[in-house]
């Protein structure tokens, strides 16, 4: 027999985490998925289980993928390509839009690395 396992409380952290990095309020990401904020609330953390279509429809406003919201670690594989995304982005930005780019890129460290603590 399985052990109860609290996978919604992880899921809805990491989806809480990347709300604030992305610097939104649970209402302002309720409102981008189109549902209520008491929702989104009860999805952060973790009271109710919430559908595919809606786990899609965050992981596409918050730009993060399905997969690492429900994962607790990326791919290995996928990382050296991240990086190399984040170091493309960045040069494709001009002087002014580079500070916002660095401070969004702390913003996702910092959540992914406080996770847990």
């Amino acid at each position: 027999m399985c052990k109860k396992n609290n996978h919604l409380v992880e899921i809805g952290q990491r989806i809480k985490d990347a709300r604030k990095a992305r610097g939104w309020s649970q209402e302002t990401l309720a409102e981008h998925v189109n549902i209520h904020a008491t929702y989104m609330s009860q999805i952060e953390t973790g009271k109710v289980n919430m559908t595919i279509n809606i786990l899609k429809s965050i992981s596409e406003c918050l730009n993060i993928s399905m997969r690492d919201l429900v994962s607790d670690t990326p791919e290995e594989e996928e990382l050296p390509k991240l990086l190399r995304d984040v170091k493309a982005g960045y040069f494709r930005t001009d002087d002014e839009e580079r500070g916002s780019y660095m401070k969004a890129v702390r913003g996702i460290i910092h959540a992914f690395t406080s996770r847990g603590k």
